[in-house]
């Protein structure tokens, strides 16, 4: 058994793709006989303690209130339980400040260090009110310098791998993606989401899921829905997720002359998101910017073709013409993908079904397993590098 300190910036009750992944791999590390300790920031919302979470402080600001600053400075239950227990290894899931706190625990304690690249951070930098060229030089810095301090680097896509070596990280790197939780999807209850969101039953439903920010490219999709509904006029688009954009994109399906068949869910449960895509015909997706884009094997499970701009997360899950289909990203090719799926009811039905043949491929086990892989591996070399000291 192997005991594993896991460091993350974000962690329940917020919703994004690393509170999934910590989620996902802490589970089934758990299921198999491992011990794993999440440590996170303290969030406002948080309803109760949960088993196996140990929280810093936290400070929070008026205009981001779901996103807690953690301060990286254990204290009580954290500090005893980070000094006094035997972990073998510590994961680090973010280069900011708990990763700074696990880098620090991982150089005093002499334990392995493992770091999961799961944001591409230049992509992001446009949230930074400074120069964006120094930004992005420093985002960039940040990823290598942070990297090279890790005995080994998870990346969940080849990409993102390649991009990593551009930025002269020498650290060994393994890709595994997060797994999808595919046993779990198959138990979340369907219910009647068209109706709540007044879609009729015989209506082509598209649906798409994830955060509304404008690193998600959803303008593009909002504008290729309009050249859709000019064709089918009988075809709607619901989004399922919430984030800073939602108002500008309401305003947008407004100005597009879209907005009675354009709808938004606002946050909600990841068994929310499912039932949604359980309930649609097709998954549609714009972004670029994804490091695996976990959204597409969530759907992909749910036996849903997909169609998505061709970006390298896409292409590392989605087979061309067979469980999907890539497009440049512009309006008229995304249009005219979703309108030959609409139209084809077959080749719908096949492609859903090739789509859940791959989602199975990268389970929550099977990822979880190479990951065990990578910590035993690191462990060895560890103890290894000791011996012949």
């Amino acid at each position: 058994m192997l005991n594993i300190a896991v460091f993350t910036e974000s962690y329940h009750p917020m919703h994004n793709g690393v509170v999934i992944s910590v989620s996902t791999f802490a589970r089934v590390l758990h299921e198999m006989g491992h011990q794993v300790i999440i440590f996170t920031a303290h969030h406002p919302e948080q309803q109760e303690d949960e088993s196996g979470v140990f929280r810093f402080p936290s400070i929070t600001f008026p205009f981001r209130m779901i996103y807690p600053l953690a301060i990286p400075i254990a204290t009580g239950e954290a500090r005893r339980m980070l000094l006094e227990q035997p972990f073998d290894l510590i994961h680090s899931n973010s280069p900011m400040l708990m990763g700074h706190v696990a880098v620090s625990y991982h150089e005093r304690l002499n334990i392995p260090l493992v770091f999961t690249y799961h944001t591409i951070i230049e992509e992001y930098t446009h949230y930074i009110p400074l120069p964006h060229e120094w930004v992005r030089r420093r985002a960039v810095a940040i990823s290598r310098e942070y990297s090279n301090k890790a005995d080994h680097i998870i990346t969940p896509s080849a990409a993102v791998a390649k991009l990593l070596r551009s930025y002269h990280v020498e650290k060994p790197i393994t890709v595994i993606p997060t797994g999808i939780d595919i046993d779990i999807i198959d138990t979340v209850e369907g219910d009647n989401v068209r109706a709540r969101y007044g879609i009729p039953v015989d209506a082509t439903l598209l649906v798409c899921a994830g955060r509304v920010a404008q690193e998600k490219n959803l303008p593009r999709l909002l504008k290729a829905f309009k050249l859709i509904i000019q064709r089918l006029p009988e075809t709607y688009l619901l989004m399922l997720g919430g984030g800073p954009e939602e108002e500008a994109l309401q305003a947008l399906a407004a100005e597009l002359g879209i907005a009675e068949r354009f709808h938004i869910s606002g946050m909600v449960e990841w068994e929310e998101v499912i039932r949604g895509m359980r309930a649609a015909d097709i998954f549609v997706f714009t972004s670029t910017t994804e490091t695996q884009g976990l959204v597409i094997g969530e759907a992909m499970a749910c036996n849903l073709p997909v169609v998505t701009v061709d970006a390298d997360a896409q292409r590392s899950i989605i087979t061309h013409g067979v469980n999907g289909v890539l497009v440049p990203d512009a309006e008229v090719p995304f249009a005219d993908a979703v309108c030959a799926l609409i139209a084809d009811p077959t080749k719908r039905k096949q492609m859903g079904a090739a789509a859940r043949q791959r989602a199975e491929k990268i389970s929550a086990r099977r990822c979880t397993e190479k990951l065990l892989d990578v910590y035993q591996q690191v462990i060895a070399a560890r103890k290894w590098d000791e011996l012949i000291r």
